[in-house]
Formats: structure tokens, sequence, C-alpha cells
């Protein structure tokens, strides 16, 4: 009967644990976003946007074949797929993104980043990889993209 209870006490304390740093940790990105004001919930999609594309301009520029370049857009296709039900939630939300030619300032830090994004995408897109993109693979591989971006739209 002791063990038993010892048990139980221990999975309970497992669990009680668990569940706190779940709650720390949520607790800790809502605070990371709060700065955005009525924005916030636009910071975590923001975030993986960017980080994705990120991750694809790196991966495209360091390419050696059509294979590497068609697996680094199948990866951000797969986050693009991902996100665009809540990009297009957000778009709904904030109508003045569509016809905002000047984005609010508590978004100004993910406009700087895309912007320099830009220019990374272009130089991996110039790059080396450019001998690859129009390999059938690569083809392909860019209409899934481009397929998963109008979804966001």
């Amino acid at each position: 009967m002791r063990k038993t209870l010892i048990l139980v006490l221990a999975v309970v304390l497992v669990v009680g644990v668990t569940a706190c740093k779940k709650k720390g940790e949520e607790a800790a990105a809502v605070d990371q976003y709060a700065s955005l004001g009525k924005y916030a919930e636009v910071g975590p999609v923001m975030d993986k946007f960017i980080g994705s594309s990120e991750k694809l301009a790196e991966a495209i520029g360091k390419a050696t074949s059509a294979d590497e370049v068609a697996a680094a857009l199948d990866a951000a296709t797969a986050t693009l797929t991902e996100l665009a039900p809540k990009m297009k939630a957000i778009g709904e939300k904030f109508p003045e993104f569509k016809t905002q030619e000047n984005p609010p300032a508590e978004l100004k830090p993910f406009m700087d980043r895309i912007e320099a994004l830009m220019g990374k995408m272009m130089t991996a897109m110039t790059g080396n990889a450019a001998q690859f993109l129009q390999d059938p693979k690569v083809v392909a591989a860019q209409e899934r993209y481009n397929a998963a971006q109008a979804l966001m739209q």
C-alpha cells in the first residue's frame, strides 16, 4: 500500500511539474509578443514564416544539386501549408494589412527581417542554385511552393 501511495504521489508530482512548466513556457511566449499590442497574435506566425523563409534562403544558397533545392522548397512548402489558415485568419481579422502600404510600427521588426530576407533570397536564387532552377524536380517543387503561398491569401 505504501509503495502504491508513493508511486501515485510521484506521478502526480511529475504531471504537476510538467503542467507548470508548460504554462510557464506559454506565458513566456505571450509575454514575448505583448509589445505588439493588438497584433500580439501575429508575432508567432510571422516568426515561424520568416524563420522558414530564412532556412529556405540558406539551404538554396548552399545547395549543390537539384535534389537539395527541391528538398528546401518542399520543407518551406510544408511550413507555408501549416501557416496558411493562421495567415488567412490574421488577414481577415486585420484587413488593414491588405490595404496598408506602411505596416503598423509594432510590426516594423518583422518587416525589417523580411526586407533583409528578400536580399538573401535573391542572392541564393541567382547564385550557384541558379543552375538547378530549370530542373524538373525544382520546377515541380516551385509549383508546390507557389500553391502553398496562394493558400495564404
